[in-house]
């Protein structure tokens, strides 16, 4: 693949003394200057204006996103993509549309019913309205309707009563200031489905969340506490492996599951798809996730480097993917050079206009240039007369 300025984007902590930015940043530009790349890094934290100046300082050919909120607000990473569109910037991962599909886990499953792919039962707790989507049963699963990282999912989010049913519907709705979504429980073992490319995509081998190192009495969930905090339990004892004692059917039906979510929320260069399987061997989809964490060891870069990609490789892989998908066809081709050809002809028209209004005298008559040029276009737009 070709030399390409690449401008790495990210969301960085500037409550902090000095700013500060995950690893995986640092990780994906080494990764890029291995392959060749130039490479850039454009942090950002609440200022657009901030952004618009290092993309026309950098002039990237490709920026490679890794921002996952802005503001301090996780809904805001599909409006920094929607600027990226608008200006024409050519980068990794999943468009606006896509982005804001998946922000809201009502429309998810809506879009996964379209394309009967299952889903757990769910109810939406609003403030003012309450929307169901199906029967359920206790035990239940209580998580905020929008939202990344697991916000607000813990422990008590697995509820097997009513009183706790409540109160984390409450605590949802008067702290996290979004609606409250109630699922149905899927008892049964958790996969991640890894997706890389477009149309065809190439499903990676498939990864399982172990949980059998989690003490007794503790809910076999991926919460906040399992992903960010060092010193919890949950953090130290469960852990992306890869999927064992499957077999080919299951294992097929997985990650036909998986691809097909993918496709229904319009997600698109890498994916991770979260499922659980039930008893009786059916995959349910729990989460799709558009531009999925690609740490070093991350379930993602894992699936990959079994499927013979290393780190580099694969970083690479998803920038060449996203430059074929900006690739122009030669019926494009064509297109843009007809606007262009267009565009070319209103400008000499605006120009010729221009000289004509100049040239006009102060009595308002047109010059004797522009009048014998109209009555030479006059004289070639009648039909000639027939001879007699």
């Amino acid at each position: 693949m070709d030399e390409l300025k690449v401008s790495v984007l990210f969301w960085e902590d500037r409550d902090q003394a000095a700013a500060e930015h995950d690893e995986v940043v640092d990780q994906v530009a080494a990764a890029l200057s291995e392959g060749g790349h130039k490479v850039s890094l454009i942090g950002i934290s609440g200022d657009l204006r901030e952004l618009l100046d290092k993309l026309d300082e950098q002039k990237p050919q490709l920026v490679f996103n890794l921002c996952e909120r802005f503001a301090d607000n996780d809904l805001f990473d599909m409006h920094v993509i929607t600027i990226l569109d608008m200006l024409g910037k050519p980068f990794t991962g999943t468009g606006p549309l896509g982005t804001a599909l998946r922000q809201d886990k009502a429309i998810t499953k809506k879009l996964l019913k379209f394309h009967d792919v299952a889903y757990p039962n769910s109810i939406t707790f609003d403030k003012n309205e309450i929307e169901f989507a199906g029967r359920m049963r206790l035990p239940l699963f209580v998580k905020p309707l929008s939202g990344d990282a697991s916000a607000g999912i813990n422990d008590s989010s697995l509820v097997t009563e009513f009183s706790k049913l409540v109160e984390h519907i409450n605590f949802i709705q008067t702290q996290l200031n979004v609606p409250a979504l109630v699922e149905e429980y899927i008892e049964g073992r958790e996969f991640y489905v890894s997706i890389l490319g477009n149309n065809p995509s190439e499903v990676l081998p498939v990864m399982e969340l172990d949980f059998t190192k989690l003490p007794d009495g503790y809910p076999k969930i991926y919460g906040a506490d399992a992903k960010a905090d060092e010193e919890s339990v949950q953090y130290n004892a469960v852990n992306a492996i890869v999927a064992t004692e499957l077999s080919s059917e299951i294992r097929a039906r997985i990650a036909n599951v998986g691809r097909e979510a993918a496709y229904a929320l319009k997600v698109r260069d890498y994916a991770r798809v979260d499922i659980r399987l039930t008893d009786d061997g059916r995959p349910v989809v729990l989460e799709v996730n558009a531009n999925p964490y690609l740490e070093r060891t991350s379930a993602f870069a894992l699936a990959a480097l079994q499927a013979g990609m290393g780190y580099t490789m694969l970083i690479n892989r998803i920038v060449e993917i996203a430059q074929k998908r900006y690739e122009t066809t030669p019926f494009l081709k064509e297109l843009q050079k007809e606007k262009a050809g267009r565009k070319r002809i209103r400008r000499k028209t605006a120009k010729l206009v221009e000289s004509i209004e100049s040239g006009s005298d102060a009595s308002g008559r047109g010059s004797p240039q522009a009048s014998e040029s109209a009555k030479k276009e006059d004289s070639q737009s009648k039909p000639a007369e027939k001879r007699s």
